[in-house]
């Protein structure tokens, strides 16, 4: 994300966060399943990836951090 301003790397900070709320509700519902990245832009998983909120290899499932970063954006 080095080419990108700092605004527009806040941005998909925080948008990838609100997203993992949804994969987190995705695999709470399908606990077999994997993350549902279909139609999320590449910027959104290379980030999480890029945190380890979701597990490197394919198929993609979120990780324990990953779920943590997700129940802490519901709390605020």
């Amino acid at each position: 994300m080095a080419d990108r301003s700092t605004g527009e790397q806040n941005f998909i900070d925080q948008m990838t966060r609100k997203l993992l709320v949804g994969w987190a509700h995705h695999m709470v519902q399908h606990p077999e399943g994997t993350v549902p990245l279909k139609s999320v832009a590449i910027a959104y998983q290379s980030h999480a990836l890029s945190k380890g909120w979701l597990t490197k290899r394919e198929p993609h499932r979120l990780t324990a951090k990953g779920f943590g970063v997700a129940a802490s954006f519901l709390k605020r």
